[in-house]
Formats: C-alpha cells, structure tokens, sequence
C-alpha cells in the first residue's frame, strides 16, 4: 500500500517539475538599455547679444554624457558661434564656450528628458569696437530631449539660457556691462556606448 502511495505521488509531480524545466519564451524588450556614456554634436542658433545691433549667430556643439545612475550624471559642452544670421556690415561677432555640469535624466521608454545647470567660461571676438574683457564666466540653465532611433544613435533637442557678463560698450554709452543672456537652441545627433 506504501509502495503504490509514493508511486502514485511520483507520476503525479513528475510531470510538474519536468514543466518547470522547459524554458519560456522572452519578449523583446523594446527599452534601450542603459547606457553610462554619450557623445553629441549638432548645429546650434545662439542669441548674440554681446555685440551692439547683432542678432543671432550659428555655429556648432559638441560635448559628451556621463551617467552616475540611469537618473543622474555629468555633462561638458563645447559651442563655437560665429555664421551671422543677420549681417552686421564689417563686423564679424563670435562666441565660444566651454561648460560643464550635473544633468538630471527622466528616461521614459524611447524618449529621455533632461535637465542641466552648467559653469565654465564664454570668449567673444570679431567685434571692431572691441569688448573687455572677451573672456568671461557664464553659466547655462537649460534642458531638452533624446529620441532613441537604436541602441546606440539617438536625435537630440535641447535649449538653455546662458548667461555672461561682457561689456558691450568700452566707452561706458548707457549699455548694461553685466549679465549678458542669450537663449541657445540645439539640434543633433547621439551616440552611446
């Protein structure tokens, strides 16, 4: 009687953990996974407002990403200005700036949000009255988006506000020497690995 009871158990759970061998099958995940490292480069629009009468300038941006946790990390940012948008006759303004910053990530499927604070320094030549000084600190408050086009290349948007304090007329006419704003507009290309 002992003997068919543990017989009868067998064949009863046998199949059960046979069943649990069999391997299911994976749906694919559709997330880009996390990436610690990005580079970007792209075609920027900049305000110029360092030099009388200008009114925008175009040049380029590059920079890299790194992330600490999928939700914080550190960005740098290179831009060069310097295509007028409108002409300025026989002046040829351009800007440079360097900086660099904490980045907050708000990943969401394909798409991640982001949102930086970045310090560093802003140089402004090609101007005839000339500024001084041409070299200052500036600071940018801005943010925008990444569009996952595969696992490793991705579209960027993004848009700040960096502020700088040049002096616009050396011979002190009535224009403001200090904080100096000029909204930036980007649009490029990512790589992560």
């Amino acid at each position: 009687m002992k003997g068919k009871f543990l017989l009868s158990a067998l064949v009863l759970l046998l199949p059960a953990s046979l069943f649990g061998q069999i391997a299911k099958p994976t749906t694919p995940d559709t997330t880009p996974e996390f990436s610690r490292f990005e580079i970007f480069g792209g075609v920027d629009y900049s305000g110029a407002n360092q030099v009388k009468g200008s009114a925008a300038l175009i040049g380029g941006n590059v920079g890299a990403d790194a992330k600490l946790k999928k939700w914080f990390g550190g960005t740098v940012d290179f831009g060069d200005y310097g295509v007028q948008a409108t002409s300025l006759g026989y002046e040829k303004p351009t800007v440079t700036t360097l900086l660099a910053g904490p980045e907050v990530y708000i990943p969401t499927g394909n798409i991640t949000g982001f949102v930086h604070v970045l310090f560093g320094g802003a140089h402004t030549g090609g101007q005839v009255t000339g500024e001084k000084p041409d070299i200052s600190f500036a600071f940018a408050v801005g943010g925008g988006f990444n569009y996952s086009v595969s696992k490793h290349l991705g579209v960027r948007v993004s848009g700040d506000n960096i502020l700088s304090s040049f002096v616009l007329d050396p011979n002190d006419l009535g224009y403001s020497p200090h904080r100096r704003a000029n909204a930036r507009a980007m649009a490029g290309v990512v790589y992560r690995f």
